[in-house]
């Protein structure tokens, strides 16, 4: 229910993921203002994606969303870039970041595998809650996920959730849930244990306001905006609303909602915000 106050629907009492920012074919928003009102996302990025200083990009090249938790999730991995593309004809793989709004209830998240030597053996026993690595996480840190790091939020997680513009993910293992009709949810384990990556593992790290946090393939930001932005970068930036509301251009943003600003594009906002702003990289720039 936490992510009512950030624009879900208030009827539904059972919203776990709300995207503020999606673009791609199978997920995309819709404008709300503008010379673009009632297009999609996805429409406007592929008419144009020079506009938004990304000719590379096929598709518009970040997801962003807020994830409430009221449970533990799935024990999962995503794939690289290459194993996308060549295996499962998708853009991009998934890297993700998350900014904690509100902390796990046990203080920590699974983000490593402890015990390298038998994760697969345990995977099929149905044991793989008895080798997950735990690592704590407290209100305002920052978690970068890199792809085949096996990991998964815990109950009582409220993130701010930036990644790679698709949705593919494996799961190891669901705590073996049902979905309504009471069957089991689907696992991919076998893809799964092909991706993942044993040495690698998650670190948290305050988060800190006013400071640009940059990964290969996404830059974000925590800040108050206080009247007009200016979009300094080569790039779009995408400027989601924590707290506070702002107007634009006879929109009135409240927490949830995002305005994509033009590279070198001053958006005329008034009022008061704390914003997640986000920008793409090329994937090599941080190498």
């Amino acid at each position: 229910t936490r992510l009512q106050k950030f624009g879900a629907d208030p009827l539904n009492t059972r919203v776990g993921s709300l995207y503020t920012v999606a673009g791609n074919e199978e997920l995309t928003c819709t404008v709300l203002n503008g010379e673009f009102i009632g297009m999609t996302l996805h429409e406007v990025y592929a008419a144009d994606p020079a506009r938004f200083g990304c000719p590379q990009f096929p598709v518009f090249p970040l997801l962003i969303g807020l994830v409430d938790a009221a449970q533990d999730l799935s024990i999962q991995v995503h794939p690289g870039d290459a194993y996308a593309r060549e295996r499962l004809g998708a853009p991009f793989g998934k890297t993700e970041s998350w900014v904690f709004l509100s902390p796990p209830a046990s203080g920590s998240i699974v983000c490593a595998c402890e015990s390298r030597e038998d994760l697969a053996a345990k995977v099929r026993e149905g044991a793989v809650e008895s080798v997950l690595g735990r690592l704590p996480v407290r209100k305002g840190d920052y978690v970068f996920v890199e792809t085949g790091t096996l990991h998964a939020l815990t109950a009582g997680c409220l993130v701010y959730e930036i990644q790679q513009s698709t949705d593919v993910t494996f799961r190891f293992y669901d705590y073996n849930r049902v979905d309504f009709k009471g069957n089991p949810r689907p696992l991919q384990v076998e893809e799964a244990l092909a991706v993942v990556d044993v040495d690698k593992t998650g670190s948290a790290v305050p988060y800190e306001s006013d400071r640009d946090y940059e990964e290969p393939y996404y830059g974000t930001r925590r800040t108050q905006i206080s009247g007009p932005f200016v979009n300094e970068r080569d790039v779009f930036a995408c400027v989601t609303l924590l707290s506070g509301n702002l107007t634009a251009d006879g929109m009135f943003l409240t927490p949830g909602m995002s305005a994509i600003v033009f590279p070198g594009e001053r958006a005329a906002f008034s009022g008061s915000a704390e914003v997640m702003v986000a920008w793409p990289r090329s994937g090599e720039e941080a190498k």
